[in-house]
């Protein structure tokens, strides 16, 4: 046995054993990890090892130093498996991920929407324009500005309660009137929707939930916004109402055809993981300090939220953007979300700056050359010849 310490970290190995220290299993690269090489992306893969072994890491004979094998490694494709092996026949394998292009994105998202389908509901014969609803209109101003892609995620209904003083009326998305359909395609590029929940009680509802349960309401938020705002308009991306689902749920979403997950990916103030769906803590720790992780035993890929709009106040989010924009593990792909009943005037926890927080978290991204992206343009592979252009 070998102990010894590894970035302040005592480890203990077989040495019949290796580990991959950098990247990990279900890594997403992009070139904050190493250097842009034409198509690929040079990093320096690291194993944990013994000493005295002669070990390949990729086929190239690696440098040793204090318990860490290393060698650079040119990243190319979409999905690449890395190999590490020794003069013993020990093995390890890893699959690691090229992106395509997430550096310099952004997003925007918003959960907990359906009051704005039910005031353009009720607007129908009055608005010319989804984009007349107030609500929507801060985020036509966001894309038109400042190029924002903006993502909202659904409930199946409203069912009034003491958080909301005006809002007493009760709504499903069956009620959704279909007249601004073709105009929710035309801005399809822009402008996703996809399942939240069924509604914004009970907290946490799908923590233990079923296939059967789970399946049951997404099957009806999405059925309603492919009859109200079309096909073009869902996305394969969504965020769960409080980012907690077993992995039942999470086998049912992806065999409804989501690819992509997105939550906080952190923990608690008692080290329990937050907004992560399964994920266990060591999984947590990796995924807080990276835009993507992919979990091959799942084929589900995680997104990071990396700022919530309504937390705090104005002068914290602002320097929150600074913060997120300096660290190199989640610079690169800037995810931001918001919640929609922030925006209502008779909401408990009405924000009056909501339009600014908004608009000025996208500028300040903008400003800094950010391209507005949806998860699913930078996250889920392509197709042989878009990737590589062959046609």
């Amino acid at each position: 046995m070998l102990t010894y310490l590894y970035e302040g970290e005592e480890v203990t190995m077989s040495c019949k054993n290796m580990k991959f220290v950098f990247p990990v299993d279900g890594d997403c690269i992009n070139e904050y990890d190493g250097k842009k090489d034409g198509n690929s992306i040079v990093i320096n893969v690291k194993v944990k090892a013994c000493e005295n072994k002669n070990v390949l890491i990729c086929g190239k004979k690696a440098d040793y130093n204090d318990g860490v094998y290393s060698a650079e490694v040119a990243i190319t494709g979409y999905r690449s498996t890395l190999t590490a092996t020794d003069e013993n026949g020990d093995e390890c394998k890893i699959a690691v991920f090229k992106l395509s292009d997430p550096v310099g994105k952004f997003r925007l998202s918003s959960d907990d929407n359906i009051l704005f389908l039910q005031d353009i509901t009720k607007n129908k014969d009055v608005y010319k324009s989804i984009f007349e609803n107030p609500y929507l209109a801060v985020y036509k101003k966001a894309h038109d500005l400042y190029g924002a892609k903006v993502h909202l995620n659904l409930f199946y209904e409203f069912i009034p309660t003491e958080d909301f003083k005006e809002h007493t009326e009760y709504f499903n998305l069956t009620m959704m009137t279909d007249k601004f359909k073709s105009e929710f395609e035309e801005n399809s590029d822009w402008l996703k929707l996809a399942f939240h929940a069924k509604s914004e009680y009970p907290d946490m509802p799908y923590k233990n939930t079923t296939k059967e349960e789970i399946t049951e309401d997404c099957v009806k938020v999405c059925r309603e916004i492919i009859r109200f705002a079309g096909e073009k308009s869902m996305n394969s991306t969504t965020t769960i109402h409080w980012g907690e689902v077993n992995r039942e749920g999470v086998r049912a979403l992806r065999s409804l055809g989501f690819k992509s997950l997105t939550g906080y990916l952190t923990y608690n103030a008692d080290g329990t993981p937050l907004v992560a769906y399964y994920l266990d803590k060591e999984q947590v720790k990796h995924a807080d300090t990276r835009d993507f992780w992919y979990d091959k035993d799942e084929d589900m890929m995680f997104a990071r939220i990396d700022i919530v709009l309504n937390l705090h106040d104005y002068k914290w989010v602002m320097e929150e953007m600074e913060r997120i924009t300096n660290h190199d593990g989640r610079r690169g792909f800037v995810s931001m979300m918001i919640h929609e009943q922030y925006f209502h005037a008779d909401y408990k926890g009405y924000l009056s700056d909501f339009e600014k927080r908004v608009l000025d978290a996208c500028k300040y991204l903008y400003d800094r050359d950010y391209k507005g992206a949806h998860v699913s343009e930078v996250a889920e592979e392509k197709p042989l010849c878009k990737s590589y252009k062959i046609f």
